[in-house]
């Protein structure tokens, strides 16, 4: 069976761009004939408070508009989601897919033996 939808979890801290860039990515596969839903997880809304954004796309119809608990990739925003815990989803790669993809914006390697 085809793989018919990419599921991404982006754990970042209020102010980064993890709830911009969810919507940027749902936008761009609109745009390109994919069906796609985004939708945001924050609580306080304040500078460095964790955030969690959710991105689907597809190309069949995305009725599901939840948490993704089992992502195909995970974009990690900021380090302190690893180094310090802030993410609401921990450890921040649960339910990751096999062979699913982490990225992480920084310069250190933070994911040493």
């Amino acid at each position: 069976m085809a793989k018919d939808s990419i599921k991404v979890r982006l754990p970042g801290l209020g102010g980064q761009g993890a709830v911009t860039a969810a919507h940027i990515a749902a936008t761009a596969a609109d745009t390109e004939g994919y069906y796609a839903v985004s939708n945001p997880f924050f609580g306080a809304e304040k500078r460095m408070a964790p955030s969690e954004s959710y991105v689907r796309i597809g190309t069949v119809p995305i009725y599901d508009r939840g948490e993704v608990i089992y992502p195909d990739i995970v974009m990690i925003f900021h380090p302190q989601v690893i180094t310090m815990g802030k993410s609401y989803t921990m450890p921040f790669y649960a339910g990751i897919k096999e062979n699913g993809l982490v990225i992480i914006n920084s310069d250190r390697d933070l994911l040493t033996p």
